[in-house]
């Protein structure tokens, strides 16, 4: 949990990232305007800042991020803005902030970009000051064979400092197993930290991971320390590693390599100790045949290759999953009658637990009382309707093209991804196989809104 201080002039805007940071855990002072944050800054101390960068029409919250850093440096300041582009982010880089948020922000993206924030802020604190890995539901659920399997290979990869791949689907777990093998490796006193690929621009994907030195372009007026570099002596965690541009991949094989880095801009190399753990739900080998997925580089990863099973292969977990969902969910006093379980371990499930878990949030919001009933279930997962068939008879009929049944089809299978995520896009495109930029880009383009 972090403290967090948030200023923006817009109050549904202040509200609700209010709202969604709350429900991420976090403590949150929301203030209108800079003399506000400038008081609150005096009176307390804040993990991180977010700040707005267009206030009254006027850039004043690069002036915010220049007094946070001076007020206090210990604080992480991200920059959230309508406006991005590469010239914001090197403006805001000068001025101190760790990083830039693109309006409208998800809830799941703002709690990315939150993670990777606290997780650079943790890495430069001493080991012993490093915050544990959560017991409870931090930890692999389920006690079928194929889980049992899964285990035993994470606590023996544990042992071998060697690069592990971790595949599955979206929502089976991976980021929880790259977290098991660090915690059970000789590294699991030194920083975990968790990078998303597909949240990092792409113009801004090598000063994340190398960091840079002061002078390296205009604006750089500081050196900055590398996610990589902050792993040092620890895990390295590079989820949806497919979504890594090609360019980088290059700069990751030599690291994986040699163990030695170099900052963006600086001539002299620096050596690390990091062990590496990628994730992934694409088909890295078909990527490679593809040609957007470098062969060397998936070999480098593949050294202890772990595959999370689907929820569909593993059913029989499925009612102690809905016990731990319960109770992380605030509902461990709720009872399940017995054929609401039944039904509920009869479903498609293909968002995996974390589909479960959206279920499960859903049935305790309609419910008048402690107990989940199938009437409940069945009232949330009604039948989505098929598509449309397709044939050049009924586009005639129908007096469409091939463009306006493409639209459809898409908007359709995008509508049902965010059904079964909830309306968290992020997840969706996961589900959809597409990166998050790409996702966003078609919402907009179908004129479809994230619940947020």
């Amino acid at each position: 949990m972090a403290n967090i201080l948030l200023l923006d002039d817009e109050a549904n805007v202040r509200e609700v990232l209010s709202l969604s940071l709350a429900s991420l855990g976090h403590e949150v002072t929301a203030v209108e305007t800079p003399q506000a944050a400038y008081q609150a800054l005096s009176a307390q101390s804040f993990d991180i800042v977010i700040t707005d960068l267009r206030m009254e029409g006027e850039n004043q919250g690069l002036e915010v991020v220049r007094h946070s850093k001076q007020l206090q440096p210990q604080a992480i300041v991200l920059l959230l803005t309508a406006y991005a582009s590469a010239e914001t982010a090197v403006e805001a880089m000068r001025n101190g902030a760790f990083d830039y948020i693109t309006k409208p922000v998800s809830r799941a993206e703002l709690g990315e970009v939150i993670e990777r924030a606290l997780a650079t802020k943790q890495s430069s604190q001493p080991p012993h000051t490093t915050k544990p890995i959560e017991e409870g539901f931090g930890t692999l659920v389920g006690e079928s064979h194929v889980m049992q399997r899964v285990r035993e290979r994470i606590m023996r990869a544990a042992k071998r400092d060697f690069t592990v791949l971790i595949t599955g689907e979206s929502g089976t777990g991976k980021e929880l197993a790259a977290r098991m093998l660090h915690e059970h490796s000789p590294r699991k006193h030194a920083p975990f930290v968790p990078v998303h690929c597909g949240a990092i621009p792409e113009n801004l994907f090598e000063s994340e991971l190398f960091g840079y030195v002061k002078g390296a372009f205009t604006g750089a007026e500081h050196d900055k320390t590398g996610l990589i570099e902050s792993a040092n002596g620890g895990t390295l965690f590079l989820d949806e590693i497919g979504e890594m541009p090609l360019q980088i991949q290059v700069k990751l094989l030599r690291v994986l390599q040699d163990m030695r880095i170099r900052r963006v801009g600086s001539e002299h190399e620096i050596q690390v100790d990091v062990r590496v753990v990628a994730a992934t739900n694409r088909d890295l080998e078909a990527e490679v045949q593809s040609g957007s997925f470098r062969e060397d580089l998936f070999y480098r990863l593949n050294v202890i290759p772990i595959h999370m099973p689907s929820l569909r292969q593993r059913r029989e977990d499925i009612p102690v999953l809905v016990q731990a969902l319960m109770q992380r969910c605030g509902g461990n006093a709720v009872d399940i009658s017995d054929a609401c379980m039944q039904k509920i371990a009869s479903l498609p499930l293909a968002g995996n637990v974390r589909e479960l878990e959206n279920t499960l949030q859903r049935l305790l919001a309609l419910s008048d009382d402690d107990t989940l009933d199938i009437r409940l279930l069945d009232d949330i997962t009604q039948a989505t309707p098929k598509q449309n068939d397709i044939s050049l008879a009924r586009m005639r009929d129908q007096g469409i093209n091939l463009d306006t049944l493409l639209e459809r089809i898409e908007k359709s299978l995008l509508e049902e991804a965010l059904a079964q995520t909830g309306g968290n896009a992020t997840q969706a495109a996961k589900l959809l196989g597409i990166g998050f930029r790409s996702m966003r880009y078609r919402m907009e383009k179908l004129g479809l809104k994230e619940d947020k």
